[in-house]
């Protein structure tokens, strides 16, 4: 009897030993698992953001709005307006100088590659900034008499044609004042040749028929918009469609 008492209690904590062993197999296994799904999830997570980095990187924020218009006097063309919005479903862009770029180019005469860099406005100074939220402000400080800026070609250009590259990022109305080009807002991308010119002498008093100009663009992020016109032929009209 005393035998049979001892087998059975041996048989007993040979089983709580193996329930305690299972156990342990349980909780490491969990916790391999946990360990395994959760790095499935952080490079899942990861994968993600890259590939909505490279997305953003690789489509443009940007998109020409419209047609682009240009200034013709003494027969050659001496200013164009572009006008930009952002592109559907792409975030706010910051278009302060410096912060986004412009590079103007003639093919085969020259250009600058970074024409676009001032954001300091001082007229007491005569240095204005680039970026141009409040038309008639920025006329009246450059000394131009006006109530009220129409945004017509005439009023763009001059505008651009007070900095110290001639081109000008000028907001139209409705803008929350800001240097932020945010859905709803447009814009107006302004290059005076005549300005242009007095750094590249190539182009000096603006530009001749079959010329072909580039203004690129470059957002901080995502892909610059480049925009390439030929002048036309005939500049016999004063304001011409450049299409």
């Amino acid at each position: 009897m005393r035998y049979v008492k001892r087998f059975r209690l041996l048989k007993g904590i040979v089983g709580i030993e193996a329930a305690i062993v299972l156990i342990a197999f349980v909780v490491v296994a969990a916790a391999l698992a946990f360990v395994v799904l959760n790095m499935g999830f952080y490079t899942t997570q990861r994968s993600k953001e890259v590939m909505g980095q490279g997305l953003a990187q690789a489509s443009s924020a940007l998109e020409i709005d419209g047609t682009v218009l240009a200034k013709v006097d003494s027969g050659k063309l001496v200013c164009a307006v572009i006008p930009i919005r952002l592109s559907a479903g792409q975030k706010d862009v910051d278009l302060t100088p410096g912060k986004a770029d412009i590079a103007v180019w003639v093919v085969d005469k020259g250009g600058l590659t970074a024409a676009y860099t001032n954001a300091v406005h001082e007229p007491r100074n005569n240095i204005y900034t680039q970026a141009v939220t409040n038309l008639t402000k920025y006329l009246i400080d450059i000394g131009e008499t006006i109530e009220v800026a129409n945004f017509t070609i005439d009023e763009l250009c001059t505008a651009a044609g007070a900095t110290w590259s001639g081109v000008a990022v000028v907001w139209r109305v409705p803008n929350n004042g800001d240097n932020v080009l945010q859905a709803g807002e447009k814009v107006l991308v302004v290059v005076n040749f005549t300005k242009l010119g007095g750094i590249l002498t190539v182009v000096d008093g603006g530009l001749e028929p079959y010329d072909i100009f580039k203004v690129e663009i470059k957002p901080p992020i995502g892909s610059a918009l480049t925009v390439e016109r030929q002048v036309p032929a005939s500049l016999a009209y004063t304001y011409i469609d450049l299409g």
